[in-house]
């Protein structure tokens, strides 16, 4: 398995262009779910704005604390994020990057639905993950590269698309773009839209 710092490498600089896709004045609240060690959530606080990441693993939160400069206003807590404990339309806006293809469906969706719940009407609603490409040579290619370190739900996710998740829980894309030969794919929808 590949180290996450090697990964993370690579997608560096789609952390930093999610959080200019953001868009918000200082100090607006983001909630970044299944955050991991943290690399997006440090991208939104770098931008002054007030940050919540969640993430069930201990681990990966302890190396996401390490991670928080002086000045960062971003709290880690280890919760399970389909059910956070904040009020209804409490955060700006929310994301999560490279987590619904790393769960079952079903907690995938509900994720989705806390997202929905906790982020404010009109509020963005950022996805970053897998995405398989027209093109089959790209797909061929970006699919093996992904099983080198990719679990077992990676292969359902990418069967049936990002459209089927934020569909049944009526969310609705916005805006798509893709990186990396169409493999992976940034997506904002509109809460409430």
């Amino acid at each position: 398995m590949l180290e996450s710092k090697y990964i993370e490498f690579f997608v560096a600089h789609i952390r930093e262009h999610v959080a200019a896709l953001i868009d918000l004045p200082k100090g607006s609240k983001i909630l970044d779910m299944a955050c991991g060690t943290g690399a997006q959530s440090i991208a939104f606080a770098k931008r002054s704005f007030s940050v919540v990441g969640v993430d069930l693993s201990p681990d990966m939160l302890a190396r996401a604390k390490k991670k928080i400069h002086k000045g960062y206003d971003v709290v880690f807590l280890c919760r399970d994020a389909s059910d956070i404990s904040y009020a209804d339309s409490h955060f700006d806006a929310s994301s999560i990057s490279f987590g619904l293809h790393d769960m079952p469906e079903e907690i995938g969706l509900a994720i989705l639905k806390e997202m929905k719940r906790a982020t404010k009407q009109n509020g963005k609603i950022i996805i970053v993950d897998y995405h398989k490409p027209e093109n089959q040579f790209s797909a061929f290619v970006g699919n093996k590269v992904a099983k080198i370190w990719e679990g077992r739900y990676y292969d359902h996710f990418l069967r049936v698309g990002l459209r089927h998740y934020t569909g049944k829980v009526g969310l609705k894309i916005d805006s798509q773009e893709t990186r990396f030969g169409g493999n992976v794919q940034i997506t904002t929808l509109i809460n409430g839209k």
